[in-house]
């Protein structure tokens, strides 16, 4: 098709029917003959989305991408450009490695393992795998993936205050694993986005009312992922809190993470139900977090604690917060959400 831009005149046939006529060369490279059937989706900008019924999206047209690893300086070079290449959209994914293919290669897999979700490896050799992505996009809807992180962020959050009150450093350390299950989650719904930019059928396919949201959701994502490092770091920091003088302290830090989890809770909820009032409510709850946080880091300073302990303290108090901000940025989008 010479230009992309093709205007095609409605006509009215049997009186009643409005007929317009699909471009013949579009229609070729399709396989669409006489008698085919079309989908014919209504796009909220008032457009028109067509697609051919036995239209596979999933199945038909594989990407695929190459890497040679032969002269990476490290596997966490290797590393990022597979995840690139997953982010991006990638069905098939190839590596040739060189030197310390061995090392390399089960470094790879091992990032397939827990930072991936639905990747395999289907061919394999002593300097060559080949790793296929299986989970379509239909498979796992967009706000499903992102209110489980959610949910997860927050549990990981939750037990961190946990650990912090009881010193179970066992606790700590479970938090900090949970952590790859989150980056999973997020690597795959970065790439659903990415697909459905372009594509307003993937885009539809994985509950998304416009490409358009694309954006929204990926800030979404990474607020998310950003609540999950935060409960993380809190929970590296339990090992330096020394627990003598700190009992108040710790209950006030309690009391600040509750303040904080309720806006992250509220936030969430106004995403999925697209309520502004619920949006607003959870902005407004920041200030209670600041001025929580002003008062403990008084009590620190009273307190005289020793350097390593203060330092832990006031970290674990910054994460608080920046959990809390984290919470107010999905509520904006909720907001900017409700108002298309």
């Amino acid at each position: 098709m010479s230009d992309s831009k093709l205007l095609r005149k409605v006509q009215l046939t049997g009186g009643s029917t409005y007929v317009v006529s699909v471009p013949k060369d579009w229609a070729r490279k399709l396989g669409i003959k006489p008698g085919d059937y079309l989908k014919v989706i209504p796009q909220p900008d008032m457009s028109l989305l067509i697609v051919p019924e036995q239209h596979k999206t999933e199945k038909e047209g594989l990407s695929e991408a190459s890497i040679n690893a032969s002269d990476a300086e490290a596997p966490d070079y290797i590393a990022r450009e597979v995840i690139a290449c997953y982010l991006v959209g990638c069905d098939i994914i190839r590596l040739k490695f060189g030197r310390k293919a061995a090392e390399y290669r089960a470094y790879v897999k091992d990032i397939m393992r827990r930072k991936l979700v639905g990747v395999e490896t289907i061919e394999e050799s002593a300097d060559y795998i080949v790793i296929r992505c299986l989970l379509g996009y239909t498979e796992f809807p967009i706000r499903e993936a992102l209110n489980r992180m959610h949910t997860m962020a927050l549990s990981m959050h939750r037990d961190a205050i946990m650990a912090l009150k009881s010193g179970d450093l066992s606790l700590a350390k479970d938090v900090v694993q949970r952590d790859d299950e989150i980056d999973r989650l997020y690597f795959f719904v970065v790439r659903q986005l990415n697909m459905a930019v372009g594509n307003r059928f993937v885009a539809e396919s994985i509950g998304l009312s416009s490409s358009r949201d694309c954006l929204d959701y990926r800030l979404v994502a990474k607020s998310i992922e950003r609540i999950a490092d935060h409960a993380t770091r809190i929970a590296q920091k339990i090992p330096v809190i020394e627990r003598t003088n700190t009992d108040y302290i710790i209950a006030l830090i309690s009391e600040m993470s509750n303040a904080s989890n309720n806006i992250c809770q509220i936030a969430m909820e106004s995403l999925n139900e697209l309520s502004t009032k619920k949006a607003n409510q959870a902005i407004t709850k920041i200030a209670e977090v600041a001025e929580l946080e002003k008062e403990i880091i008084e009590q620190i300073l009273q307190a005289k604690l020793d350097t390593g302990t203060t330092i832990g303290l006031r970290l674990i108090l910054e994460s608080i917060r920046r959990t809390a901000e984290y919470g107010t940025d999905i509520a904006e989008v909720a907001i900017n959400l409700a108002r298309k």
